[in-house]
C-alpha cells in the first residue's frame, strides 16, 4: 500500500552524486539473454586490432576467426568487438565466443564444433553436417603449439610494457580516478596472464612458481622450426598432414605466426628472427591471409 504523500520518486543525495560524476560506472553489454540472435554467426573477439588488421590480434580469438574464415567459405563469421570490459558479456567471461543463427552463444571448443561441424569450407570432401574424425598427428601438434608458441606470443602481447606492444583493444581515456582503478586491475591481469603462461606450458601457478620466459621463448623457436618443416614446403595452400579440408592446427598455427610475423623488436628478439628464417612458412601464412 502507498503511504499518502510519499513520492515513488528516490534522488541521490547531493554528495553522492558528486563523488559518481567522478567516477563513473562501467557500462556492460546487455546480458546474454536480450541480445537477439545474429543473422549470420558472429564471432566475440578483442579489438578492433589496429589499422592493416582485419583480424583480432588476441592470438585465441584471431584463431577462432580464422578457423571461421576457413571453413565457411562462402559464409563467413562476422565478428562483434568487444574491450576488455566487455568480455563480461561472454559466457563465463571469456572470450572468443560465437553467437550463431540459431541463438546459442558458444565458448571454448564448442566455437571450432560448431564451426567444423557446418563441413561448408571449398575444398573439404567431408559432407556438410559431418565433424572430420581426429587426426592424432594433428591432436599432437595442437598440443604442441598450445604448450609452447601460445604461451610465449602471449607473454610478447600481454607481459611487455603496454606502452611496446601493438594493442589487442584500443587505448580508452578514462577520468582520472577510473584510470586509477584500470591501472590497478591491469596489475591484477597480469598476474592472471602469467599463471595462464605457467598453466599452457603445464607448470606450476602462483608467485613461487619461477616462468623462465627465455626458455619459453627457445621453446617457441623450435616449435616454429617444426611447423616450417610441416607448412613450408613447396604448396603454400596445402593445410597441415596434406588434410582435404582445415583443422584447429591450421588456424592455430596462422594465427599465432600471423601475429608474429608484426611483433616489433621492442617486444620480441626472438619469434620473428626465427620465422623470417623459413620463407616457406612465411609465405604459407601470407597465403591464408584474409
Amino acid at each position: 500500500m502507498r503511504m499518502p504523500g510519499v513520492s515513488r520518486t528516490t534522488t541521490i543525495p547531493a554528495p553522492l552524486a558528486r563523488l559518481y560524476s567522478h567516477l563513473p560506472l562501467v557500462v556492460l553489454p546487455a546480458p546474454q539473454g536480450t541480445t537477439a540472435p545474429p543473422t549470420s554467426p558472429t564471432i566475440w573477439a578483442y579489438g578492433p586490432p589496429p589499422r592493416g588488421h582485419k583480424e583480432s590480434l588476441d592470438p585465441l580469438c584471431r584463431a577462432a576467426q580464422a578457423f571461421a574464415r576457413f571453413s565457411l567459405g562462402d559464409a563467413p563469421a562476422q565478428v562483434r568487438w568487444l574491450d576488455w570490459d566487455g568480455k563480461e558479456g561472454a559466457p563465463g567471461g571469456s572470450l572468443p565466443a560465437l553467437h550463431t543463427p540459431g541463438g546459442d552463444l558458444l565458448v571454448g571448443d564448442e566455437v571450432s564444433a560448431w564451426v567444423a561441424a557446418q563441413g561448408a569450407t571449398k575444398s573439404s570432401r567431408t559432407k556438410k553436417g559431418e565433424t572430420p574424425p581426429a587426426d592424432p598427428a594433428q591432436q599432437a601438434f595442437l598440443a604442441l603449439l598450445t604448450s609452447t608458441l601460445l604461451p610465449a606470443v602471449l607473454s610478447a602481447l600481454y607481459l611487455s610494457p603496454a606502452s611496446l606492444t601493438p594493442p589487442v583493444v584500443p587505448a580508452r581515456s578514462r577520468p582520472f580516478l577510473s584510470e586509477i582503478a584500470h591501472t590497478y586491475l591491469s596489475w591484477n591481469d597480469r598476474a592472471d596472464r602469467i599463471d595462464e603462461v605457467k598453466r599452457l606450458r603445464g607448470g606450476k601457478v602462483g608467485k613461487e612458481a619461477v616462468l623462465d620466459l627465455e626458455e619459453v621463448e627457445r621453446e617457441a623457436e623450435e616449435t616454429i622450426r617444426a611447423l616450417d618443416a610441416k607448412l613450408g614446403g613447396a604448396d603454400k595452400d596445402a593445410w597441415f598432414g596434406a588434410a582435404s579440408s582445415p583443422s584447429k592446427v591450421d588456424a592455430l598455427a596462422y594465427a599465432l605466426l600471423s601475429i608474429v610475423s608484426v611483433l616489433p623488436p621492442t617486444c620480441d628478439k626472438v619469434l620473428r628472427p626465427a620465422l623470417e628464417r623459413c620463407p616457406g612458412l612465411v609465405a604459407w601464412v601470407k597465403a591464408h591471409d584474409p
